[in-house]
């Protein structure tokens, strides 16, 4: 009987797997991925070095240069339940700087973050922006 029951639930556990591994493989952070915010901007990331250095495009959907390819360069490091992130992105043509760092949530899929947009002016008091993101991959984002 307990063989029957071992065999049973190592069914189980293997049936289980292989019905959540193709989602969960959909939702990696890995190079070659694109992920959108709420707001429809798109990160594209390129390549993920072995030491966690990370390279890629970002194109945002609002504001100074809405639209336009821009240079993305950041850090990521995975651990057993989900990563640590962190990328910038020099605006050009807007002076200005943004950087974005958050966690990466293997359960489901995306990875939330605070931002900071800094201007490069003299200290005035709302030469730096802060706001939230929460980034989706690509392909499942919903269209609006």
């Amino acid at each position: 009987m307990l063989k029957l029951l071992t065999r049973f639930t190592i069914a189980a556990a293997v049936t289980l797997w292989a019905a959540l591994s193709p989602a969960q493989a959909q939702t990696k952070l890995t190079s070659g991925s694109s992920w959108v915010n709420e707001l429809g901007s798109v990160l594209t990331i390129n390549n993920i070095a072995s030491n966690g250095l990370m390279s890629g495009t970002y194109v945002t959907a609002t504001g100074c240069s809405a639209g336009q390819q821009q240079p993305m360069t950041g850090w990521y490091y995975g651990g057993n339940t989900g990563g640590a992130i962190t990328f910038s992105v020099y605006w050009t043509g807007c002076n200005s700087v943004t950087s974005w760092s958050g966690q990466y949530n293997y359960s489901n899929g995306q990875f939330q973050t605070l931002w900071y947009l800094t201007a490069a002016s003299a200290p005035v008091w709302n030469g730096i922006n802060a706001g939230t993101d929460t980034f989706v991959p690509q392909n499942s984002a919903v269209k609006k």
